[in-house]
């Protein structure tokens, strides 16, 4: 990986802080402050697209399905409010954040869906709010570790492992790789299909992981949308996430013709950024958009725009028939 020298002494800098932070919580200095249901945190070493979104459906389907009481807890990213909030059918991504606003649609409410910035804070009033809940699944926490955790799941991205990265601001890690330590479980995220076991073992040897620890992979499945006749389909996709190019590579050979416009990730769309993309509709037979994106949306597109729109929802895969063998890993852990 191409780094630039000029942002390495602040790398360093920042580091050695991560690090200083880190040896703190591990030495107990910095109180961690436990609840009493078990917690999973999934998370990351770097800033953003590993996949942790659909990563968490995969989780608290597997809770729902054995029967668990689950409910997630996030800070709410780009939210434009503070403090503790419970999501509803009317919540907005302004007000929790376009993450929390998927997860809660995606599962139909089945799931209690939480946001506070303050995580202790937040798992002591959402256990207040609910006493039937006996799991919480943490978003986007592994360096938020003033609470415990029975299991921390950490994601990294096949495209860029943590241990090809370096840290901010010369590379795109929130800590140093050896903060993998405290993962319980790693998963190597957003693989191609056909990624070998031979490969596999590799990259398991490059990661280093630790003998406690258990490393799985998976890929990133597209939820089919009915578009009849795609291949005659001119097609426009909008994004504002980390990572478009999956979404984009996945359609770009099954239609006639494809564009793209790009925004940020967690862009908030103005009424500018509509018209900008309703015009570009013009030219278009489908418009197709993600999941966490749509949330962000403003409810009076314009009429044509959402007559052309297909909303594009992913799913995590666990690779190599170790889907049953993470689950119960998982499941064995929190019901103890």
């Amino acid at each position: 990986m191409k780094t630039s020298l000029i942002l390495r002494p602040a790398a360093w800098t920042y580091g050695r802080v991560m690090r200083w932070r880190n040896s703190r919580f591990d030495s107990g200095r910095t109180p961690v402050t436990a609840v009493h249901v078990p917690v999973v945190s999934i998370g990351n070493l770097s800033v953003g697209g590993t996949g942790k979104t659909p990563m968490c459906l995969w989780l608290l389907r597997q809770l729902l399905a054995a029967e668990r009481h689950p409910a997630m807890l996030s800070r709410g990213y780009g939210r434009k409010t503070r403090g503790f909030l419970h999501a509803d059918a009317t919540s907005t991504a302004r007000e929790i954040g376009d993450e929390p606003v998927e997860v809660f649609r995606s599962l139909e409410g089945k799931v209690p869906v939480f946001v506070c910035e303050d995580r202790v804070h937040g798992a002591q009033r959402l256990l207040q709010a609910d006493s039937t809940i006996d799991t919480i699944v943490l978003d986007d926490a592994y360096q938020h570790r003033f609470i415990h955790r029975d299991i921390n799941i950490l994601l990294t991205d096949y495209h860029r492992l943590y241990s090809r990265d370096r840290v901010l601001p010369e590379g795109r890690l929130r800590e140093l790789p050896e903060g993998a330590s405290r993962a319980d479980i790693i998963v190597v995220s957003k693989c191609p299909y056909g990624i070998t076991p031979d490969e596999a073992k590799s990259i398991r040897k490059e990661l280093q992981s630790l003998p406690h620890q258990h490393v799985f992979f998976s890929a990133i499945e597209h939820e089919a949308l009915n578009i009849p006749d795609l291949h005659t389909k001119r097609v426009l996709i909008f994004t504002g996430i980390a990572k478009p190019q999956p979404l984009i590579q996945h359609y770009a050979p099954q239609c006639l013709s494809l564009s793209t416009i790009r925004f940020a990730d967690h862009h908030n769309f103005s009424h500018k950024d509509i018209s900008r993309i309703a015009t570009a509709a013009n030219d278009a037979d489908v418009v197709i958009t993600t999941g966490k994106d749509f949330s962000r949306l403003p409810a009076n597109l314009p009429e044509e725009l959402r007559t052309k729109l297909r909303v594009q929802h992913i799913a995590t895969k666990i690779l190599f028939n170790q889907e049953e063998t993470l689950k119960d890993l998982i499941l064995d852990r929190v019901r103890k």
